[in-house]
């Protein structure tokens, strides 16, 4: 498995799981929240309908122990012959609105003697059993069944009894309470689907909000649930066409001396209504963790692409290195510790490569030396025969022109050999430094006079820039051979007519040599091979003469660098120490 794709791997097992883990837990901690509200909210809802229900059955309760007391209802006992109680029930009814469906009084024997429609009055009134019955103080009130009234409206009637002066009772007041007052506070607490019912003491249904009779979901089965007797929360099972319900429930608690009637308020909604901000809610938080999984893979794709790049650059690096033995462009730096890892590597691959071309030089230079000796041994001493009896011959007073031709052929070729034996000595042996300060200026002027007649023959143009004098610590033999070479080749290299510039200057505590001319240059690619042992770009060159002069300025603790000169050909630039004289 790759470094990349273990990083995903735990950027996913470390970010994206939590992130699961949490939105699950948010959602069930927000699913819980939202449910208790909505609990909350039922038992709120259920308690302000118990709550009015209760005063308004109060209110209503204490109109007729009141009105029961009146002087005016006196009148029941000589038949309201001068309507006067008649007058007073029918104005009641018009102040109240329509709070009341129809007041009036009957006598002992069940005759309606006054009453506020004139309609009723001398009707037998309905035989009525008493229902439930109310004491408040020492008077009770008590209620009939909900019935339709004369009009076909839902009535509920509250009697109350009517005292003569002497305490014996002269009838009752019968006032019919309009059930939809009743109903309208159930259809308040009704909404979002909501359903309000009103429950007597056997739990029966005795009223509900009109919202029961819309509802897709019908009623839910009450019958055989037992109903908790004080206020709470619970779930109710479906109905003939939907469900669950959540509920609240809420006893009646009375007014005052008014201990209610000891029915139940119940506020129902369906739970796919009720929660159906929790199902929103399920697909906001999905939407969320879809978001959290491609935010977390896109930062885990670009964490683990920024770790591995280096890494793979580093590879490749390797990689190319192992192929081909050189040393390809640097991986760009990295922070932490992948970049001191790429740093290390990097240095240890410079330093397999330097000690690499160490060991090449060093076989190079074994083979040079072992070339050298054979040379010495093989070469030169044919080579001083040669040239003595070239010699011989030339002195000899019959030799014929082309005779003496043929003898300046082998002279020349010989001392080419020589040369080529001797350069061979010294790249393989050189010789230790003998220090002395030399003043370079002067120096290079000798080293310009030796080649002029070389420069001559190629009408090559060698310029001194140095301004000012130079002295420096050295071998002035060997300072000479590495001035003579680098002249020499440069005017080698360049066309005829060509131009070639030496100069000295100081730089800090080093002096600098500097040999340009306007040749073909160097490609960046040869630059450091120039200076290895038979590396050579020129026909007929031996690739001798620069390494040569590598370990000369190398063995005066100096440096050679090449470069590209202001005249577009080659730049080189041999540092050395100032001061060094051993």
């Amino acid at each position: 498995m790759t470094i990349r794709r273990t990083l995903l791997g735990a950027f996913f097992l470390v970010g994206l799981i939590p992130s699961i883990i949490l939105t699950y837990l948010a959602f069930v901690q927000s699913k819980e929240a939202l449910q208790r509200e909505i609990e909350i909210n039922l038992q709120s809802g259920a308690r302000a309908v118990s709550a009015g229900v209760d005063h308004l059955l109060f209110e209503r309760l204490q109109n007729a122990i009141g009105w029961s007391q009146l002087e005016v209802m006196q009148d029941i006992r000589i038949g309201d012959v001068d309507k006067r109680l008649s007058q007073f029930l029918a104005q009641v009814k018009a102040s109240y609105g329509d709070i009341y469906g129809a007041l009036y009084c009957q006598g002992n024997d069940g005759r309606i003697v006054a009453a506020s429609d004139p309609g009723l009055i001398g009707r037998k009134a309905p035989t009525a059993h008493p229902w439930l019955s109310a004491r408040i103080g020492s008077d009770t009130v008590g209620l009939d069944a909900v019935a339709r009234d004369e009009n076909g409206s839902l009535a509920l009637p509250l009697r109350t009894a009517i005292a003569g002066s002497d305490g014996r009772p002269l009838g009752q007041l019968v006032i019919l309470l309009d059930w939809r007052q009743v109903e309208r506070i159930l259809d308040q607490a009704s909404s979002d689907g909501r359903i309000a019912l009103l429950l007597g003491a056997d739990a029966g249904v005795i009223a509900q909000s009109s919202e029961s009779l819309q509802s897709p979901a019908g009623l839910p089965a009450l019958s055989g649930i037992p109903l908790p007797d004080e206020a709470g929360s619970l779930i109710l099972p479906a109905g003939a066409r939907g469900g669950p319900w959540m509920a609240g429930l809420q006893r009646s608690q009375g007014v005052g001396r008014f201990p209610g009637w000891g029915w139940k308020a119940l506020l129902l909604q369906p739970s796919s209504t009720a929660l159906a901000a929790v199902q929103r809610m399920k697909f906001v938080f999905l939407a969320l963790l879809v978001a959290i999984m491609l935010l977390t893979g896109a930062a885990a794709m670009i964490v683990a692409a920024r770790i591995a790049q280096p890494i793979t650059r580093l590879t490749a690096f390797t990689r190319h290195f192992a192929r081909d033995q050189r040393l390809h462009p640097v991986p760009p730096p990295a922070r932490g510790e992948v970049g001191e890892l790429t740093d290390a590597f990097v240095n240890t691959m410079r330093d397999l490569e330097r000690s690499r071309q160490d060991l090449l030089r060093a076989s190079k230079l074994a083979v040079t030396g072992e070339i050298a000796a054979m040379m010495a041994h093989e070469i030169r001493t044919p080579l001083g025969i040669l040239r003595s009896s070239a010699q011989v011959l030339r002195n000899e007073p019959g030799i014929s022109t082309e005779g003496r031709e043929l003898v300046g052929f082998i002279e020349t070729e010989t001392d080419r050999i020589n040369r080529l034996v001797t350069s061979a000595l010294q790249s393989a042996e050189p010789r230790q430094p003998n220090y002395a300060l030399v003043e370079l200026r002067a120096l290079i002027a000798r080293c310009v006079a030796m080649l002029a007649s070389q420069a001559a023959g190629k009408a090559v143009t060698i310029e001194q820039t140095s301004s000012a004098p130079v002295e420096v610590g050295c071998d002035e033999e060997q300072l000479m051979q590495v001035i003579l070479n680098l002249v020499s080749n440069a005017i080698q290299v360049v066309e005829t007519g060509g131009h070639v510039s030496i100069g000295c200057r100081r730089i800090g505590l080093e002096a600098a040599i500097e040999v340009a001319d306007d040749g073909p240059g160097i490609d960046e690619t040869d630059r450091q091979a120039v200076f290895e042992p038979f590396f050579s770009r020129r026909h007929g060159g031996f690739g001798l003469g620069l390494s040569v002069v590598r370990q000369i300025v190398l063995a005066h603790h100096g440096a050679i660098a090449v470069g590209t000169s202001r005249m577009g050909g080659a730049l080189f630039t041999v540092t050395l120490p100032l001061n060094r004289a051993s």
